[in-house]
């Protein structure tokens, strides 16, 4: 492979500001790869979320029926202006910069290793969206429409900071919860008023009892706001959390729990609005996922590539998958670390060496008639 072409390429991706939230950095992201891949490929842009948060998918032949899906992200964590103060720089083996790790040398790599098989009696996919890091609220129709045609999928997601690869994660869901009561003078009337932040508290304190780490059911209350000032009986509270598993039941005890709470509620004449904003299927293994593993620890053995499979408690847009019956191996991208902050850093020394070890499972794949 041209490793010269992967990093320019890498820093000109890298310094685009294109957090989840910055629609013309993901935009512009979006329309280098479809220019890039539109004279070979079947490539198609969903303008998802009013063209704020849109979809590529490149196919290399008009087929509804997937043999082989690709799956990365172009949207990082990190909010407009990031890019001008911390910009791509490459030290040795070492490159930094937002999301240089997570992910763009992932889609790269997943492109280069997709182009070998472009001409391949088999039909490939490759689907990167810009919203993974808000839990792919508006690509997630697209890719589970696609999952549901396809056989096996790999996620370039980038490897574990000890160069392990994920063959299950954890399912999350995402919920807001508000709560409207009534203003009222907490002197002279504090009779009169409904108390917004006593109900909330309410819950907070019976959600959070369902968290139980011992069988690794994890819940967290993360954000929480309301009220105006001391003397005030609040009218409105929030607060939004989270729940992961790898049991789809534990995502039902948490539904049912809230209906209960809102059937019977702490505080008289309370209104309450429950909005999920977020929810991904725990990936379990699967016999189609497992095949897949072995044939990268045969490939593994046969390079010299050592690393292990981690069960992760982090989701990705493989989670869409797994419950469709999709054989997926997840986090097959290059190696690196500290994903989500300042210190995110890329081992370009890993790059090539992880292409090539796709590339091999993909050939055996083809060879052995698998796909």
């Amino acid at each position: 492979m041209d490793m010269k072409k992967f990093l320019s390429d890498l820093e000109r991706l890298v310094n685009i500001d294109c957090g989840s939230n910055v629609p013309e950095g993901v935009q512009e992201v979006t329309e280098i790869f479809k220019k890039e891949l539109e004279n070979d490929w079947i490539v198609e842009v969903y303008p998802q979320n009013d063209g704020k948060n849109p979809v590529l998918v490149a196919k290399n032949r008009d087929s509804e029926d997937i043999d082989l899906m690709f799956l990365g992200h172009n949207d990082t964590v990190f909010p407009r202006g990031t890019v001008p103060a911390w910009s791509y720089k490459l030290d040795g083996n070492i490159a930094t910069g937002a999301g240089v790790y997570d992910m763009k040398s992932g889609v790269l790599s997943m492109i280069e290793v997709a182009k070998e098989f472009k001409n391949e009696d088999i039909t490939i996919a490759l689907v990167m969206n810009t919203d993974e890091e808000i839990s792919s609220l508006h690509s997630r129709p697209i890719i589970e429409k696609m999952g549901a045609k396809a056989k096996y999928a790999m996620v370039f997601e980038p490897a574990r900071k000890n160069g392990n690869a994920v063959i299950e994660r954890k399912g999350l869901v995402k919920y807001k919860v508000e709560f409207f009561g009534k203003a009222s003078h907490a002197g002279n009337y504090p009779q009169e008023g409904i108390n917004a932040i006593v109900e909330a508290a309410h819950w907070v304190g019976e959600i959070s009892k369902l968290h139980n780490w011992d069988i690794k059911n994890s819940l967290n209350v993360g954000l929480i706001e309301g009220g105006a000032g001391v003397n005030i009986v609040p009218d409105y509270a929030c607060f939004k959390f989270e729940g992961r598993s790898h049991q789809v039941e534990f995502f039902e005890t948490i539904r049912k729990t809230m209906e209960e709470l809102q059937t019977n509620p702490k505080v008289a004449g309370i209104k309450v609005k429950v909005e999920e904003i977020g929810y991904r299927p725990p990936l379990v293994l699967n016999d189609k996922s497992a095949l897949l593993r072995d044939l990268f620890d045969e490939s593994k053995k046969e390079m010299g590539i050592k690393y292990d499979w981690e069960v992760a408690g982090g989701c990705s847009d493989g989670n869409f998958l797994g419950v469709l019956e999709v054989g997926v191996v997840d986090a097959v991208g290059p190696v690196g670390g500290e994903a989500h902050s300042k210190n995110e850093y890329l081992d370009v020394s890993t790059v090539e060496e992880r292409i090539n070890l796709a590339k091999s499972v993909v050939r055996k794949m083809i060879d052995r008639k698998i796909i």
